[in-house]
This record gives C-alpha cells, sequence and structure tokens, in this order.
C-alpha cells in the first residue's frame, strides 16, 4: 500500500464553477485544520485562474468531461490522505469542520457531521446568513432538513432519511477512510448523472467497520439562486433521466440496504416514487409510461413483494407500491391523479386563498375578457402613484367614457379623481378581474400565478432607474425571495411592453431581466410632472395639502432599504442615520426636511420632538409630487435622484454604509464617485456643511450635472404619458 503522507484529502470536482470556487477554495485555506491536501478535478474545462489561495496545497487533475461521478472517481485516484472528503465546487466549510472530523478519526472511522444549506455567498452567510436563511426558507427541495428533526447517532437517520428528496442522498462532507474506499473498489457508477452518491453512500455505511457523528463543523451546501443559467444538477429540467437513475441508483445502492436500518433508505425510494416518477408517468406518452412500469416493476422486485410489506408508510405510496409490482402504469396513473384531485378539493374546501386560486385558473380565466377593462395596481396596491397614475389620468383626459378602470388597492381605498372602480389585492373580486380585463397595468412584477391568456396586453412600467444591480446581474439575492430570479423569468414572459426611461435603462433591463420583447423609449410618464408649465401654482397647493410653510426651504431625504436589514418579507428595518436635532438647530430658521422612506420599509419613524422641522411623508402616495416642492433632495442608493435630477436642483448623497452596499450587498452599475451629480457625505456635520453652502456645491457640480442629465433624463420632456398610451392602447396587434 502506498505511503500516506497527510491526514485528509479533499476531492473537488470542478465544471467551470467560476463564479463559486473563490469561495470554496477560500474556505479551505482559512481551516483550523491545516494537514490536508486539495485534489481539484478540472472535468472538461481550464482550471480556475482567479481565487486560488497560494497557502493550499492544490494537485490539479485535466480530464476530458466525464461529469461529477467521472471526476470524483480521478480524484479518488490521486489522493494521498489517510481520509478523503468529497467538496462540491460550488459549497464550502465551516472553518473548523475538518479539524472537527479529524478529532473522531482513528484510521478506520467514517465520520459524520451537520450539513446546512445556504443561498448566499461565504461572506454574506458569514454576517447573518442563518438569519437570511431562516428568513427566506422557501422549503423547494434543494436543502437539508434542520439537524434537530434527525437523530445525529444514527447515520441512515441523519444521512438518508431526512433529506428532502431522492437526490439529496449524499456523499458530501463525510471523512471517508481512504483504506475503505480502496480494498473495496468503491467508485462513483460513471454512467449515473444526478445520482452516483446514493451507492456509494449506501456502501460505505454497509462496510465501514465504525461510524461517528461529530455534532462540530458545517457543511455548507450553497442553493443556487438562477436556475436559468446556472442551474444546479437539482434543478436541471431533465425528467426522463432523473427517473431513471433513481430507479438505476436504487438498484445499485439496494444490497447494501438491509437490515432495520436500511429500512429508511427503501422508505425514500417509496417517497421517490410518489414525488418523482409517478408525477412523471402522468406526463409521458404512453410508450414511456409502459417502458417506466416495466423498470420500476424490476427495481421493486429486488426487495420483494414480502419486505416491501415490513416497510412503514401510508396508504398511498403503499398502493402505488403494489401497482408498480405488478408493473400496471394505468393503476399508477390513475392513483395519482386522484390522489392529486383530493389533495386540491381538501385545499379548495379548507383554504379561501386555494379555492380564489382555483376558481381563477379553472373557472374566471375560461370566461369572456372584458375588451374595454383596463386594470392599475402600482406598488402592490399601497398607493395611487407611480407610472400607472399619470397613465391612468392621460387616458382619462383623452379617452373620456372609451374605457372601463379598475384599480388595485392593499385594503384601503384610493382617492382618485376619476370614476373607476376599486378591489381589495388578492380578493375574489380581484381574481375575477385580473382574469377577464384584457389590459394590465403595473409598475412592479405580477403574482407569479398569472395566467397570460390570449388577447392580454400587459404594460410593464417598472419603477426606477437601476442603481444598483438588478436580478440576473446579482450574485446574491439577499432579499425577501431567494427565488426571486427564477420567477422574475417566468413573469417577464408575460410582459408585452415595458417602459424604458432612459438608453442606460434600455440597456440593463435587456440583460438584468433577460427581457427581449417591446420596448418604450418614452421616458417615465411619472416625470411628465416635473415638466408642467404651472410649477408654482402646484407647488403652492401641494405645500397647502400637507401644510408646510410657505416661506422655508424643502430637504427631502429619500432613502432606500437594506437587503439584509428586515422583519420578514417586504418588511425592512430602517435605523435613521441623519442626526435631525443638530440639522434642526443648524438648519431649522432657513429649511424644514421631508423624510420618505422605501414602501418596502416597516418602521414608522417617530419625528414628534422635531415637530415644525422634520415631517414624516413616508405614507405619502406620490413622491414625484414630493420632489416638485422641494429645493434640495439627500438620497442614498435610491433611483429617486435619476428622476430629481429631470428638476435640475441640487442633490446630496448620504452613503454611510457605501463599502458595505457596494461591495457585499448589491452593488452598482454606475461608477458613483465619478457619476454622481453631488457629493458623497459621511456624517450629519458634513451634511450640514452641504447644505449651508449650497450654492458652491451646484458651481461645483454643474459639469457632472449636465452630463448626467444628458445621459440619463434625455428621453423626458413632459409627454411619456402620451406616448405609452398612443403606442399601447392604438396598436392594431393588441386589437
Amino acid at each position: 500500500m502506498e505511503e500516506c503522507y497527510m491526514k485528509i484529502s479533499v476531492v473537488i470536482a470542478y465544471h467551470d464553477e467560476k463564479q463559486y470556487i473563490k469561495d470554496c477554495l477560500a474556505s479551505l485555506a482559512e481551516q483550523t485544520f491545516q494537514d490536508f491536501e486539495v485534489i481539484l478535478v478540472c472535468d472538461g474545462c481550464e482550471a480556475p485562474e482567479e481565487g486560488i489561495p497560494e497557502t493550499l496545497n492544490i494537485v490539479t487533475v485535466m480530464q476530458e468531461e466525464k461529469g461529477v461521478a467521472g471526476a470524483r472517481n480521478a480524484g479518488i485516484e490521486k489522493t494521498q490522505g489517510e481520509y478523503v472528503v468529497f467538496l462540491d465546487a460550488d459549497d464550502y466549510l465551516a472553518e473548523d469542520t475538518l479539524e472537527a472530523l479529524a478529532e473522531k478519526a482513528d484510521g478506520e472511522t467514517l465520520v459524520y457531521g451537520p450539513k446546512t444549506a445556504t443561498w448566499y455567498s461565504r461572506k454574506v452567510y458569514q454576517d447573518n446568513g442563518e438569519e437570511l436563511d431562516e428568513q427566506n426558507d422557501t422549503n423547494d427541495g434543494s436543502g437539508e432538513e434542520k439537524a434537530t428533526k434527525r437523530n445525529p447517532e444514527d447515520p441512515y437517520d441523519f444521512l438518508v432519511a431526512h433529506t428532502k428528496n431522492w437526490q439529496n442522498i449524499s456523499v458530501l462532507g463525510l471523512l471517508i477512510p481512504r483504506k475503505l474506499l480502496m480494498e473495496n473498489q468503491i467508485r462513483f457508477c460513471e454512467e449515473l448523472v444526478y445520482d452516483s452518491d446514493i451507492p456509494v453512500l449506501m456502501e460505505v455505511l454497509a462496510k465501514a467497520p465504525k461510524t461517528v457523528y461529530q455534532e462540530k463543523g458545517t457543511y455548507i451546501k450553497r442553493k443556487h439562486n438562477d436556475p436559468i443559467n446556472l442551474p444546479s444538477l437539482l434543478q436541471k429540467k431533465d425528467a426522463a433521466k432523473k427517473v431513471a437513475e433513481a430507479m438505476k441508483s436504487y438498484r445499485l445502492a439496494s444490497p447494501f440496504a438491509d437490515g432495520e436500518n436500511a429500512k429508511v433508505f427503501h422508505y425514500r425510494f417509496a417517497m421517490c416514487l410518489v414525488t418523482m416518477i409517478s408525477p412523471y408517468m402522468i406526463e409521458s406518452k404512453a410508450a414511456e409510461k409502459k417502458e417506466t412500469a416495466r423498470e420500476l416493476k424490476q427495481t421493486l422486485e429486488i426487495l420483494g413483494k414480502d419486505r416491501w410489506a415490513d416497510i412503514p408508510m401510508k396508504h398511498h405510496p403503499r398502493k402505488l407500491i403494489a401497482y408498480g409490482l405488478a408493473g400496471d402504469a394505468a393503476k399508477i396513473v390513475k392513483k395519482t391523479r386522484n390522489h392529486a384531485r383530493r389533495q386540491t378539493l381538501f385545499r379548495v374546501c379548507t383554504s379561501r386563498a386555494k379555492c380564489k386560486r382555483y376558481l381563477y385558473e379553472k373557472v374566471f380565466s375560461k370566461m369572456k375578457m372584458l375588451d374595454d377593462m383596463v386594470i392599475f395596481e402600482s406598488f402592490f396596491g399601497k398607493s395611487y402613484s407611480d407610472s400607472p397614475k399619470y397613465i391612468f389620468e392621460y387616458m382619462n383626459e383623452t379617452y373620456p367614457g372609451k374605457y372601463r378602470y379598475m384599480w388595485v388597492n392593499a385594503g384601503k381605498k384610493l382617492n382618485l379623481p376619476y370614476p373607476s372602480k376599486q378591489m381589495k389585492r388578492f380578493s375574489f373580486k380581484y381574481f375575477f378581474y385580473m382574469a377577464r380585463a384584457k389590459y394590465i397595468v403595473f409598475n412592479g412584477r405580477q403574482p407569479q400565478y398569472f395566467i397570460k391568456r390570449k388577447g392580454n396586453v400587459f404594460l410593464e412600467t417598472w419603477h426606477g432607474t437601476p442603481l444598483k444591480k438588478l436580478v440576473f446581474d446579482m450574485e446574491d439575492v439577499t432579499t425577501a425571495s431567494p427565488l426571486y430570479k427564477e420567477q422574475f423569468y417566468i413573469q417577464t414572459r408575460s410582459w408585452d411592453y415595458l417602459v424604458a426611461p432612459n438608453r442606460f435603462s434600455e440597456d440593463v433591463f435587456r440583460h438584468a431581466f433577460m427581457y427581449d420583447g417591446k420596448m418604450l423609449e418614452t421616458g417615465y410618464p411619472r416625470n411628465d410632472i416635473l415638466y408642467c408649465q404651472d410649477k408654482e401654482k402646484r407647488m403652492r397647493e401641494i405645500k397647502e395639502e400637507l401644510h408646510l410653510p410657505q416661506d422655508k426651504k424643502i430637504i427631502l431625504y429619500a432613502p432606500t432599504w437594506r437587503d439584509d436589514e428586515f422583519y420578514g418579507h417586504a418588511k425592512y428595518k430602517f435605523t435613521l442615520q441623519l442626526d435631525l436635532a443638530k440639522m434642526q438647530k443648524e438648519l431649522g430658521d432657513e429649511y424644514i426636511i421631508l423624510l420618505r422612506t422605501h414602501y418596502f420599509i416597516a418602521d414608522v419613524l417617530d419625528l414628534s420632538e422635531y415637530e415644525g422641522f422634520a415631517y414624516n411623508l413616508s405614507k405619502y402616495d406620490d413622491i414625484a409630487r414630493l420632489y416638485l416642492i422641494s429645493d434640495v433632495l439627500i438620497t442614498d442608493y435610491s433611483s429617486v435622484f435619476f428622476d430629481y435630477a429631470n428638476l435640475r436642483r441640487p442633490m446630496l448623497f448620504f452613503t454611510y454604509d457605501l463599502e458595505k452596499y457596494r461591495s457585499v450587498l448589491r452593488g452598482f452599475y454606475i461608477d458613483v464617485e465619478e457619476e454622481l451629480p453631488g457629493p458623497m457625505l459621511m456624517t450629519t456635520d458634513e451634511v450640514i456643511g452641504a447644505l449651508q453652502n449650497i450654492e458652491k456645491v451646484v458651481t461645483e457640480y454643474s459639469d457632472k450635472y449636465t452630463a448626467f442629465c444628458d445621459k440619463y433624463c434625455a428621453w423626458e420632456d413632459g409627454t411619456a404619458a402620451k406616448k405609452v398610451v398612443e403606442t399601447v392602447f392604438s396598436d392594431k396587434s393588441n386589437k
């Protein structure tokens, strides 16, 4: 036997996962235990050029593409350690993982430890990943169950029983004696793309002289938030092959699954029959049904009818097992359909939300379309505002009586200036008209279950020029839904028109949204008011409406939310960093300040001690009207400054957490130091100083302001609503 030079060999199968490998290797470089080597198998790709820590002892293996199984097998042959650990290139380890595993090792013991799953990069996970993952638990089946639900002392219960699906059964993160692999010639089946781990895990569990659980040290499985461009194996749409592999992997593993402890393995396959194999048979063609049933019969017969009877399970999987043993495809399909119908009926009868959805999909969507009805929604029904408002008003003024209008609200009636109906979001009325209206105008995303009927016209106005990275340009999605990218992609396929405020935004929308539909190069309708001919009159009226003094200058402070600071879905925290007491003392004779936080922010700011100086207008519907009355804008990373620039008034940027926001949370599309038409300020004192010398600021940033407006405001001229309406509602293809 060849001499081993180190205790652990870490085998990584790498297939050009450039966006992940840096975190993977960095986690190894920072291990508290350093007696290990890394076998990096480049499977049909070039070796990574960046993110390779110099301190790592890396053996690089180059080979033609053979898949994960082939790469791991090649890695095994190069190992020299006493133990082998398999690590995927898109995963990483807690810094004490190898040390913790090594503590329990004695040369022959198989050591396993906790696993967790995260949507986030290593940096984000280390900062607050556990909190984010708990909040963003989508139950998508791609991660591990929480260890508290398992018996850690039983390797079958811990590693097999509580995985969320068949493909999650894995050898990743186990400390496997190299001797066990070599003497038993345990290798991964290279014919298996998705399920090659399963036979290996069952064999090493069966043949290991001893297995030990180590509660310390965590393997961190990174879930992919972009299944469109960068799907994980689990996310790939390959139902036929996945079903075939599930059965083959079960057949290969079954000889090593014997005894009471291994009953959970057979139970997991029964659940695979319920969740993957039988649903596939419903959708497959007759010949495929027959072939799947034949193969399933052969697979189930390995255990035998009598042994299957001993596996504890409920009625539905037990009947599917019986039909599978009989090779009866028709009964499997019928049983699966009836079971699904009963579940649907139960949900519809016990849940108002499910009932509404069912009626929307099965009844309302089949009814005659209302060709003259237009539905408007702004910020999920929370306000009468933004571009939908100005499109609505233009249509009423230009085409009185031609269309019927319906506004979505969030439960509170909107104050509308023209005759129209309203409906509460997610009410029965909402589902009824969403299914039947011809035209739908939103400034955000439609619900995921929206059905695009033939003849529907979907006008998406969006809600800002992008400063922060959007959707497919984001690495981590630290908002409340890590499935954002997949959901967004599906939703944008329904958009017929997307409004762009400038050329820059059009370009960003194309790649960030992966949108190839019609783009309206009009500017934003919501900015039309900034070009109105009666500014002074409107400004007086708005100040009167809000009970603001007419003789003082107005500061508008409009910060955005922070992706990683939230209470719940779309409910973000906000801590006021400006010292209002100091600002009131220094500026109160000349200025008042209006605070307008993002609609996602849940905190209610108490400004009672600054009465007469600070006003909380976060609930005010139309921020464009606040732009109009403001003399100076203070913001941070909100897109409001792109709109405010149309007024050519001074802007200050209070960017106290710039580095964190830029490098960790979102990142920017533009070089803020070079392009922003105003100073970037870090403290309240700097803000006060800039306001006290605002004319100097205006002069200093004059050239930048001009260049900024030329780039981002060139399409705005006060007629955007007109252009949008004339295009969408006059398009003959929409008739």
